[in-house]
């Protein structure tokens, strides 16, 4: 699968790395045609005809070394700056505003947009902006002023320069979005198969040797509390290594509410809960790792609920508020000093898990929150944006 992706992957790379080199080609043939149709028109310090055989030698170069997907070193850099370099020469040399070349010059934009990171990718959009004003403003070559057809074509640009950065950048973004949300689902897959081929296997075999050796004490007349203890330990953990296996390989996409339905059915088989979903959204839908997240919290909840509350029912509510989506896990079971959650104290009380699921919650732009008395059950709350399509992962932050 990992072999099938990455091949996937190196053929949208080369793919992905043509397209500045196409646009390029596309914004030389159409400032070559406004050189020739259009002559009298055309201001420059340089024959045309040389410029554009120049410019084209460039963007021939440019075509043979394209820069790669996430390529980032000093070279890369230099050969940015360079890019820059030609392109306010470029404009600068043919009358600023009225320079041929102005689609041109958004080349390095949409190849940062495409290739690079945001910082990049802004910084550069910003520098062209402002070298192509500055190139009308105070050409050295050619006296010209800022008058209203001026300023429109100017604010034309700006438009293209914008467009050129954001819409490559959501490109990539939802790419990247895509192939991080693939690589936690393989790895949690693989992390599943070891777990299984290494832990939940050796907890098998010991709980085997405590049964025969409760078997062969039994045989003797001897009966034991701590071998009692031991195979009862053993079975929990047993258990709880094998949910653990379920929690990492039951969620593979497809929405939230259809896999929190398909986990409440798997646990109501398996323990006497009775379960009440009341959910006026079944089609919720977040951004993949957001979803992820959010189903992982639930997950966390309904097993603090089998394994310590001694609940028999559990009511669900999911809901659109403001928005945002509310998630709220309700049990009638024991309970607990919700006080001590909030105040930091759940190391003496086992709450680990609430930690865990907090921090999940946090990772994803939302809320956790805890309502709980002792022998008044228990409510875990979590909210989270309607619009979260990436949550703050680092590595959309890129």
């Amino acid at each position: 699968m990992n072999h099938h992706r990455d091949q996937i992957l190196s053929r949208w790379q080369d793919r992905i790395s043509l397209v500045p080199s196409a646009y390029r080609w596309l914004a030389l043939g159409i400032a070559s045609a406004q050189i020739f149709l259009f002559p009298s028109a055309y201001y420059s310090l340089t024959p045309p005809l040389y410029l554009i055989i120049a410019v084209g030698i460039y963007t021939l170069l440019k075509t043979l070394r394209p820069l790669r997907w996430q390529e980032k070193n000093s070279i890369t850099l230099v050969l940015l700056i360079l890019d820059i370099v030609i392109c306010f020469f470029l404009v600068l040399s043919t009358a600023g505003l009225y320079s041929p070349f102005l689609l041109y010059s958004l080349a390095p934009v949409l190849t940062a947009a495409l290739l690079l990171d945001r910082g990049i990718t802004f910084g550069i959009t910003a520098v062209s902006g402002a070298y192509v004003i500055g190139a009308h403003l105070f050409n050295p070559f050619f006296p010209t002023q800022l008058l209203l057809p001026e300023l429109s074509y100017f604010l034309a640009y700006i438009i293209a320069v914008s467009l050129a950065a954001a819409l490559p950048y959501l490109i990539n973004v939802n790419l990247r979005q895509r192939l991080q949300y693939e690589d936690i689902i393989q790895e949690r897959q693989r992390l599943s198969r070891d777990i299984h081929d290494g832990i939940a296997q050796t907890l098998s075999a010991l709980r085997w040797q405590a049964q025969l050796l409760t078997r062969r004490l039994r045989a003797m007349g001897i009966e034991l509390e701590e071998i009692k203890q031991l195979e009862v330990l053993t079975e929990k953990a047993r258990l709880d290594t094998r949910e653990s296996i379920e929690l990492l390989r039951s969620y593979n996409g497809g929405g939230f509410m259809p896999n929190l339905r398909v986990y409440l059915k798997q646990l109501s088989r398996e323990n006497n809960l009775i379960f009440h979903v009341n959910s006026e959204d079944n089609d919720l839908r977040l951004g993949a790792p957001a979803e992820l997240e959010l189903m992982r919290i639930c997950q966390e909840a309904l097993s603090n609920v089998r394994k310590h509350s001694g609940a028999g029912h559990v009511d669900i509510k999911v809901k659109s508020v403001d928005n945002h989506f509310e998630v709220s896990i309700a049990d009638d079971g024991c309970g607990f000093d919700a006080l001590a959650y909030y105040q930091g104290g759940m190391q003496q009380t086992g709450g680990h898990g609430l930690a865990v699921m907090r921090e999940r919650a946090e990772s994803i732009g939302g809320k956790l929150r805890v309502l709980s008395l002792p022998g008044k059950g228990t409510e875990v709350q979590v909210e989270v944006p309607a619009n979260n399509q990436t949550g703050r992962w680092p590595w959309l932050k890129r």
